[in-house]
């Protein structure tokens, strides 16, 4: 715990985020449980240390019952920590009291409870003069009074006073609202969305008990409420925030039909840097692409930071506008980290025509270093989910690893390995294969994709990479081909060569065709020949035969009675 420090009048500005210190002090002592209990012991033993270090104990008499006051004057926010104390107390041991009788039919602890909710709405009240009174900046001042106004709406709710209740909400909802515009951090945004979502169901229970209308939003009844003191506080709220200097640092972006808003005015301003520099340069200068990088890096790292401080925030509070600032936040990162790499592929692929003319082996590692880069915006957020975006990366994954295949091929071939050349060509020829298709099924890149692969690109990659191999085979046999005795051979076939030949080839199968030539291939129509086959056999003479049926039944007659009677089955006559 801090040292007492020495309270001398001072003209310094005293600051105090109440909404970051109650809800850090909620959500560390029971209130994440909803342990009212626990927390109001907390709220008693922080008072009692504030008075300590601030030196507002009295001595140990039991006849003194009145509290010291505090300094007409004082430069120390624990004055102001301590009336905020003060009112938490007060107010979780009306909700402990709410909480225990949510089952019992007590008006007592009713009676309690609003008697508790009277002493919060005290202490606020207090709070707020105290803070006019001294010299506070005017942010703390209205998020008091928000704080203050709160309170009274939770009173007059108990109360059933609607109307006066449903006064103290608007006025207390209008000032966070301006602040989660106004804020630069995402964790104060965060906790204003936070009290927001909290005072809207009881602004929407106001409005059904008053019969104001269904049907009508919260933002829509907060718009047609006109309460009393809200042009004054509208006045107050345009001193806290420049919004004209806020409107001009923010930024809407479309990025492949999705809308993101920066609300960082620092980031906001590294994006639109980088977005002139990449428009004032020419397309085909490497070294210009340096400044490129350079402003789409530093944004990067903004929005990196962003990203941390929002999860962070996220982790302390969260709200129903937390997801979509989340959102945002992945949308925009995904945004600059795809300018960064695309503007480092663009540079690279300045770069190969320079390493190419020198060494193929440059190339090929710029190459590597552009697939890399394609890998990197594959793993960024919402990629995958966007079919078209990663059409479009496969495209040109595909079209440069063909890109690398004719360099690594090109390598080879000066190195004199011809059949490795001819390997890698035949791979490089896939690549361009398999990137047509996948460009017939995206049809076309998106108007604003940063990189772009077109029919022509890849039909000048398909002819850079035949001419290749042709070159590679005509350097092989002009490299192999000039033994004497290969000439020899091939002068010998030369001579057999016969362009009148008559002979088909399918006579000659088992020999080189001497000629090239349609009629020579099969002979149309096919000549007849005889083939051996087994005759035809007509029995017509079957018809005509008699053969002996009486004898044959006589016979028949005379071996079955031969068989008859009690010996016959002994064979007996």
């Amino acid at each position: 715990m801090a040292e007492p420090m020495d309270i001398t009048p001072s003209a310094t500005t005293m600051s105090v985020d109440v909404l970051g210190l109650i809800n850090e002090s909620r959500m560390t002592y029971g209130l994440r449980h909803q342990d009212y209990q626990r927390y109001r012991e907390y709220c008693t033993n922080r008072i009692r240390r504030l008075r300590q270090i601030l030196k507002l104990t009295q001595s140990n008499n039991k006849t003194t019952n009145v509290r010291k006051p505090l300094p007409q004057e004082f430069n120390d926010a624990r004055y102001l920590h301590l009336g905020v104390y003060e009112t938490e107390r007060a107010w979780a041991f009306a909700m402990e009291l709410k909480q225990e009788s949510a089952n019992s039919m007590e008006t007592r602890q009713r009676h309690h409870l609003v008697k508790r909710l009277k002493r919060a709405s005290q202490h606020a009240e207090a709070l707020y003069k105290l803070c006019q009174e001294q010299t506070v900046d005017i942010r703390t001042v209205l998020d008091v009074k928000a704080y203050a106004a709160l309170m009274k709406g939770y009173l007059y709710f108990e109360q059933q006073q609607w109307q006066e209740a449903m006064n103290q909400f608007v006025e207390s909802r209008t000032v966070y609202e301006k602040f989660a515009k106004a804020n630069s951090t995402a964790e104060q945004e965060a906790l204003c969305y936070s009290a927001i979502d909290e005072i809207d169901p009881n602004i929407r229970f106001c409005a059904y008990k008053l019969q104001l209308g269904s049907g009508q939003d919260v933002e829509g009844i907060v718009g047609q409420h006109q309460g009393p003191g809200m042009d004054q506080l509208k006045e107050q709220l345009a001193k806290v925030s420049n919004d004209k200097s806020k409107d001009q640092t923010r930024k809407t972006l479309v990025w492949r039909d999705k809308e993101f808003t920066i609300k960082q005015q620092q980031l906001a301003q590294s994006v639109i840097k980088a977005q002139d520099v990449r428009k004032s340069i020419q397309p085909n200068d490497a070294s210009a692409f340096d400044a490129v990088v350079s402003a789409w890096a530093e944004a990067d790292k903004l929005a990196k930071k962003a990203l941390k401080d929002d999860k962070e925030a996220t982790a302390k509070v969260t709200s129903s506008k937390s997801a979509k600032a989340t959102e945002d936040l992945n949308n925009l990162f995904t945004f600059v980290e795809y300018n960064l790499f695309g503007s480092s592929i663009e540079r690279n692929v300045c770069l190969v025509e320079q390493a190419a003319e020198k060494k193929p082996q440059h190339a090929v590692k710029l190459y590597d270093d552009i697939l890399k880069h394609l890998e990197y915006i594959w793993e960024l957020p919402h990629v995958k989910d966007d079919m078209s975006l990663d059409g479009e990366l496969n495209v040109l994954s595909l079209y440069y690893k063909g890109c690398r295949c004719v360099q690594v091929a090109s390598a080879y071939n000066d190195m004199n390995k011809t059949p490795e050349s001819l390997a890698i060509y035949q791979r490089g020829q896939t690549y361009v294969v398999q990137a047509k298709q996948a460009l017939s099924q995206i049809r076309s890149f998106a108007q604003d994709a940063l990189l772009k692969v077109t029919d022509s690109d890849l039909a000048d990659l398909e002819q850079t990479i035949r001419s290749g191999t042709w070159k590679s085979r005509a350097a092989w046999y002009l490299e192999n081909g000039s033994d004497s005795g290969d000439q020899e051979q091939v002068a010998e076939k030369m001579q057999q060569l016969d362009l009148n030949t008559t002979e088909t080839l399918l006579e000659h199968l088992d020999s080189y065709p001497s000629s090239i030539n349609p009629q020579h291939l099969v002979e149309f129509p096919p000549k007849f020949q005889p083939v051996a086959c087994k005759p035809f056999y007509f029995d017509l003479a079957a018809n005509f035969v008699r053969y002996p049926e009486e004898s044959l039944a006589a016979r028949t007659e005379k071996s079955s009675g031969s068989g008859s009677g009690f010996w016959g089955i002994f064979g007996r006559k």
